[in-house]
């Protein structure tokens, strides 16, 4: 599939839809001064090419889960996306990124307490090809707002 185009009307919608996902497409026809069925043609043009996703955002404090780190994991280059599949195969695991620098693969989880945090670091430890890892405990998310690729 070839890369879709955006241009500047596609990247108003972005940032609108970044700032209430649940805003209507007459509200941001309204706004950027266009007729609401060329903003959802646009938007479904814009998820059907993978450029936009609609998810509901959970905070996982208020879900049991106060407990969240980065865990930056060392592995054999040999099997390097075979552990990332297993990872993002674990529930606890919400993102996975494979990486360049120190660390080889770089994983955000969360967990219910210490203990489970232990007991997840443990069975990720266990995985085949994995060497080592080191755990960064969040004490305070200062930014967390899912605008990647389209500040301001």
């Amino acid at each position: 599939m070839a890369k879709p185009t955006i241009d500047s009307i596609d990247m108003d919608i972005i940032r609108k839809l970044q700032e209430d996902g649940r805003r209507s497409y007459a509200d941001i026809a309204a706004q950027l001064g266009l007729s609401p069925s060329s903003i959802q043609q646009r938007a479904q043009r814009l998820l059907q090419h993978g450029l936009l996703k609609v998810r509901a955002v959970v905070d996982p404090l208020l879900m049991g889960y106060p407990v969240a780190a980065t865990v930056a994991l060392e592995v054999d280059g040999a099997v390097l996306r075979e552990v990332a599949a297993q990872l993002a195969q674990i529930e606890e695991v919400g993102y996975v990124v494979l990486c360049a620098g120190s660390y080889d693969i770089q994983i955000e989880v969360v967990c219910r307490d210490n203990t489970h945090m232990v007991d997840l670091i443990t069975t990720i430890s266990k995985i085949e090809g994995v060497r080592s890892s080191e755990t960064f405990m969040y004490l305070e998310i200062v930014k967390n707002n899912y605008q990647w690729g389209v500040p301001g």
